[in-house]
């Protein structure tokens, strides 16, 4: 922990600049000492370490909305079923293995199954799988960085 030198002045009062240079050099380096490799960088690293799931529910009403996400052997990686309101989305979570297929249903007879094959002109790893419940209960899928 840092400790910040005591500065003598109240708010409405003034600051020296030697007080001023003292707690800013004391706070600055730790708030950056946790960012500096994202600072730094492009902001590519620790991308593609998961490969979140987003679902989208582009219709008026709430709807449910089941994910299975499977790999080369049919195992499976991902099961989950969604409950969204009109117009959300949800993006909290993700896979750590790159899948084979994705299917997507609704209880109300809304079904698609398709193999995991971005192939985005973006230079990412591991793109995300999107999913949209259109309001004519068909279903989207997409890729995202």
């Amino acid at each position: 922990m840092v400790e910040l030198p005591s500065m003598s002045t109240t708010l409405t009062g003034s600051v020296s600049r030697r007080e001023l240079l003292a707690v800013m050099g004391s706070i600055v380096p730790v708030t950056i000492s946790g960012c500096s490799d994202f600072a730094f960088s492009n902001g590519t690293e620790g991308e593609g370490d998961t490969i979140e799931i987003m679902v989208e529910n582009q219709t008026d009403e709430r709807a449910a909305i089941g994910v299975r996400v499977e790999n080369d052997d049919g195992e499976m990686l991902f099961s989950r079923v969604y409950e969204l309101e009109p117009g959300h989305l949800d993006s909290a979570a993700g896979i750590e293995t790159t899948p084979s297929t994705v299917t997507a249903f609704t209880p109300e007879g809304a079904a698609a199954t398709w193999e995991y094959a971005p192939g985005l002109d973006i230079d990412c790893e591991g793109e995300d799988i999107g999913i949209t419940l259109r309001s004519d209960n068909s279903i989207e899928s997409w890729y995202a960085c």
